[in-house]
C-alpha cells in the first residue's frame, strides 16, 4: 500500500522546473517589489517591512552559512536554499533598497532608484545609487544563467525497463530522488537480479544530510531489506542507515545519512557517549541519551541520560572517569546531575565553563528569601541560580554545612550566608576559634567570640538562649516558630568547627554537647547551626552521630574544593551522588608547556575560588560559584543590628560565657551549690590519704596575691591569660573557678568597675561611693 504524498515528498522529488522558478523569483523580486512598494500604505507597508526583515534575516544567516544542517533538513527545497545562498542574499539586498525607496518616498523614490542613472550628470548621487542597484540586479541572472538555460526533460516512470540504452537512462535521472530510486530498482527491487525482489522504495524526503523513504514488500510478505544491503547498494557505511518498522510487517521506514550522524560523530555529545561511555564495558554501559540539545549557556550540548532495559537504575559515575570516557581534557567541562527518577540524569559536555568568569554580587535582593525560605548564593552551571534554604515554613530553621580547604572560598561563602541572615533581621551569634578571620561577619553579629576561649563562650551564650526558648515554647505552647523583632531568628555561625569539636580540641566535650543540642532542637526554635570546616568526617564534628544526621543530612550542604579523603571517608547525601569535591582543581588553567621558552610568558593559574557543589535537602546538587563579593561591609546596616531581645540574660552574657554548661562541670571544684565542702563532718580533721595539692581556687587566689600591689595602696587588675599562666589553671576549669570565686566575693571583674574587659582583682566589687 502506497502512502499519500506529503509536501516534503513533492519537495524531495521536485522537477528541474522548481529550481528555475526559484531562480526567476530571485531575479524579478527587486524590480517587482520596487514597482509595488509605492502602492503600500499604512499597515500594509508595516507588514511588508516586517516580512522583509524576517526573510532578509533568514537569508543573511544562510549566506553566512550559520544555519544548522538539522534546521535545513526540516525546510522544503533545502538544497536550493544552500546552493543559491549568494544569489538569494544579493536579491535580498537589492529588494530591500526597492522596498525602502518605494515605501518612504513613494513613486518618486522608485523612479529615482530605477531611472536615476539616466540623469547621472545632473544628479550624480542618485544616479550612482541607481547605477549600483541595477548592477546588483543584473548580476543575478548572470550568476543563474546555467539554471535558466537548463532544458526541460520529459518525465519517465521508474523503474527503467531492463535493456534501456544508457543515454535514455541518463535522460530520466534529472533529480537526486530519481537517481536514488533508480539504483534501488536496479540493485535491490529488480524482479530478476535484485537482492530483495519486488521490495520497492518510495523516497519521502531528501537533503544534503540524509534521505528518507518507505520500503514496501509485496502483499503477504515482510520487508527483509537490511542495512548491509543498502550499504552495498549506495556505498555508504551500514552504521549510517536506520530501519524502523512501519504500519504493518510489509512496510519499513528507512533513513540513509549521507554523512556521519551525530550519534556516530565522537565530536558531539551523542557520538562520544555512544562510542566510549555507553559501549559494552564502558563507564555507562547499557545507557543511552535522549533529548540532546544545544546548550547556549555553555556553548556545548546537554542531554538526558536514560538507563536501558537491562538496568534498574543509573550508576553515579566519578566525574574524572566520565571526563576521561568522553575524551574531555578538563573535568570542569563535564557536569552530571542525578534526577529524582533513579533511571535518569542530566549530562552536559561544555565548550567553556560559564562559571569561570564569575558573577559579581548583584545586590541584597538575591538574599531575600522567597516564600519557602530559599536564597540565591550564585549562578549554577545550568544557568539556573544555585539556592540554599535558610528556613522552611513548616520545619523551621535550616542548618548549613560549608566545607572546603583553605583558599577554596569558605570564608566568602560564610560571608554571604551571614549577610543573608543580617539583611533579613536575624540576630547572629558568631564563633571563630582562629580569631578575626572574617571581620565583616563580626560587624553583622549580635555577639562575636574570637579565639578558642571566646568562641567557646559564644557557644555557651547561644546554648543558654536555646534553653530559654525551650522553656518559652513550653509556656506559650508554640508549635511553629514565628520570627519577630522581639524574637528573631538566631543562627550560630561556627567557623573552623574542628577547633572546638575535633578529636584534640580542649573544649571538645562541651562544644559537642552544645552543638548536639542545637542540631537536635534548634530548627523548631529559630536557632539554626551553620558550621564551616575543612573536612566533614564525623571525628571533625565531635564524633557525634546526632550532629551528622541533623546538620549534615538534614540541612543545606556546600562542598567547595576539598581533600580527596572527603569522597572515601563519608557517605554523601543521595542528592550529591556523583559529586566529588576533590575533583575541583585549584585552578581553571595553569598547564605549562613541556619545554621552557624564556621568551614566552608563563601561564599563571586562575584559582577556582568559590566553585562548589551545592544543594538543599531534596534538591539536586550541581556545580555553582558564589557571587563575587570581596567585602560585605557596604551592605551592613550597623545602626540596625538585631539582637535576641527575648533572652532576659543578654546583658549578663559575658558572665555566662565564662562558665561551662556541662552538667559534670557545675561542681568541678568539689563545692556544692551552697559553697560548703562536700566532705563528711564525721571524717573532718582525719587525713586518710596522701596530702593533696592546692585546689584550683587556692592556685588562682595565690596568683592574684602574687601579682597585687605589695603596699596595698592600689588595686591591680590581672588579665585572665596572666592568671592562667601563673596559676597553671586553664580551660573550663579556669572559667568555672573564676565564676565561683566571684560568687563568694573573693574576687571581682575589672569590667564591672569600668576597667579592661577580661581582667580580675582580689576582693569584692567596691561600692561606687567608696
Amino acid at each position: 500500500m502506497t502512502q499519500p504524498t506529503t509536501p516534503q515528498t513533492s519537495a524531495a522529488a521536485r522537477p528541474a522546473s522548481t529550481e528555475r522558478a526559484v531562480a526567476w523569483a530571485t531575479i524579478t523580486a527587486p524590480v517587482a517589489v520596487g514597482i509595488a512598494a509605492p502602492f503600500l500604505e499604512g499597515s500594509a507597508a508595516i507588514l511588508g517591512g516586517i516580512a522583509y526583515g524576517g526573510i532578509g534575516g533568514f537569508l543573511a544567516t544562510n549566506y553566512m552559512n550559520r544555519l544548522s544542517d538539522s534546521l535545513l533538513h526540516q525546510l522544503p527545497a533545502a538544497d536550493i536554499i544552500r546552493a543559491h545562498r549568494t544569489t538569494l542574499f544579493g536579491s535580498t539586498l537589492t529588494t530591500g533598497m526597492s522596498l525602502l525607496m518605494g515605501t518612504v518616498q513613494g513613486p518618486a523614490g522608485t523612479d529615482a532608484l530605477m531611472a536615476g542613472f539616466l540623469d547621472l550628470a545632473g544628479n550624480p548621487i542618485p544616479g550612482i545609487v541607481s547605477l549600483g542597484w541595477w548592477a546588483g540586479v543584473a548580476l543575478l541572472p548572470i550568476k543563474l544563467r546555467k539554471i535558466l538555460a537548463r532544458q526541460r526533460k520529459p518525465k519517465t516512470h521508474l523503474p527503467v525497463p531492463p535493456g534501456t540504452p544508457a543515454a535514455a537512462v541518463a535522460a530520466t535521472l534529472d533529480t537526486p530522488a530519481k537517481q536514488i530510486a533508480y539504483r534501488w530498482a536496479q540493485v535491490i527491487a529488480n524482479p530478476d537480479t535484485g537482492t530483495h525482489k519486488h521490495q520497492h522504495l518510495q523516497v519521502r524526503t531528501i537533503s544534503g544530510l540524509r534521505w528518507t523513504g518507505t520500503i514496501t514488500a509485496p502483499t503477504g510478505q515482510s520487508v527483509t531489506v537490511t542495512p548491509d544491503t543498502v550499504s552495498s547498494a549506495y556505498q555508504l557505511p551500514a552504521a549510517w542507515i536506520t530501519l524502523r518498522p512501519g504500519a504493518h510487517a510489509g512496510e519499513t521506514h528507512i533513513t540513509v545519512n549521507l554523512q556521519a550522524p551525530p550519534e556516530l560523530d565522537p565530536s558531539t555529545l551523542a557520538g562520544a557517549w555512544t562510542k566510549w561511555a555507553s559501549r559494552k564495558g564502558g563507564i555507562m554501559a547499557g545507557t543511552h541519551l535522549e533529548n540532546v540539545q544545544d546548550d547556549p549557556n555553555t556553548g556545548g550540548q546537554v542531554a538526558l541520560v536514560v538507563a536501558g532495559d537491562d538496568l534498574d537504575r543509573l550508576s553515579h559515575p566519578d566525574r574524572m572517569d566520565l571526563a576521561g570516557a568522553l575524551r574531555v581534557t578538563n573535568p570542569l567541562l563535564i557536569s552530571y546531575e542525578p534526577r529524582q527518577n533513579p533511571r535518569q540524569a542530566v549530562i552536559r559536555k561544555m565548550d567553556h565553563n560559564p562559571l569561570q568568569k564569575g558573577a559579581a554580587f548583584p545586590g541584597t535582593h538575591v538574599l531575600k528569601p522567597n516564600q519557602n525560605g530559599y536564597i540565591q548564593l550564585g549562578p549554577g552551571i545550568s544557568g539556573f541560580p544555585a539556592r540554599i534554604q535558610l528556613w522552611d515554613p513548616s520545619l523551621g530553621a535550616q542548618h548549613v554545612i560549608v566545607a572546603g580547604v583553605t583558599g577554596s572560598g569558605k570564608g566568602g561563602t560564610l560571608q554571604l550566608i551571614a549577610l543573608a541572615h543580617h539583611v533579613n533581621g536575624s540576630a547572629i551569634v558568631y564563633a571563630d576559634p582562629k580569631g578575626s578571620s572574617n571581620p565583616s561577619i563580626e560587624q553583622m553579629a549580635a555577639h562575636s567570640g574570637l579565639g578558642p576561649d571566646d568562641a567557646m563562650g559564644a557557644l555557651r551564650i547561644w546554648w543558654h538562649g536555646l534553653q530559654h526558648r525551650i522553656e518559652q515554647s513550653k509556656q506559650l505552647g508554640m508549635k511553629n516558630f514565628k520570627a519577630s523583632p522581639h524574637m528573631p531568628w538566631t543562627p550560630l555561625i561556627l567557623d573552623e568547627a574542628s577547633k572546638l569539636l575535633g578529636e584534640n580540641a580542649e573544649h571538645k566535650k562541651e562544644a559537642t554537647f552544645i552543638i548536639n543540642a542545637g542540631a537536635t532542637l534548634g530548627r523548631s526554635l529559630g536557632m539554626p547551626v551553620i558550621l564551616a570546616n575543612q573536612l566533614m568526617q564525623l571525628k571533625e564534628f565531635g564524633g557525634d552521630a546526632a550532629i551528622r544526621d541533623n546538620v549534615f543530612y538534614g540541612g543545606s550542604l556546600i562542598l567547595l574544593r576539598s581533600d580527596s579523603q572527603q569522597k572515601h571517608l563519608i557517605d554523601l547525601p543521595e542528592n550529591f551522588a556523583g559529586c566529588n569535591p576533590a575533583d575541583i582543581p585549584p585552578a581553571w588553567t595553569g598547564e605549562r608547556d613541556m619545554v621552557y621558552d624564556p621568551t614566552k610568558p608563563l601561564n599563571d593559574p586562575e584559582r577556582t575560588f568559590g566553585l562548589a557543589f551545592t544543594a538543599s535537602p531534596g534538591a539536586h546538587a550541581e556545580m555553582m560559584r558564589n557571587w563575587i563579593l570581596e567585602d560585605a561591609t557596604p551592605y551592613i546596616n550597623t545602626d540596625n543590628l538585631a539582637h535576641p531581645a527575648d533572652w532576659p540574660f543578654w546583658d549578663d552574657r559575658d558572665d555566662l560565657a565564662r562558665a561551662s554548661v556541662l552538667p559534670s562541670d557545675q561542681d568541678d571544684n568539689g563545692v556544692d551549690d551552697n559553697g560548703s565542702s562536700g566532705t563528711s563532718s564525721l571524717l573532718s580533721g582525719i587525713d586518710l590519704g596522701p596530702k593533696k595539692g592546692p585546689t584550683a581556687e587556692e592556685k588562682i587566689l595565690t596568683a592574684l596575691q602574687d601579682c597585687s600591689d605589695p603596699a596595698g595602696l592600689e588595686t591591680l587588675y590581672i588579665s585572665r591569660e596572666t592568671i592562667s599562666r601563673v596559676s597553671g589553671v586553664s580551660g573550663s576549669t579556669l572559667d568555672n573557678t573564676l565564676s565561683n570565686l566571684r560568687r563568694k566575693d573573693l574576687i571581682h571583674r575589672g569590667a564591672d568597675c569600668g576597667r579592661e574587659r577580661g581582667t580580675y582583682a582580689l576582693g569584692r566589687l567596691p561600692d561606687p561611693g567608696e
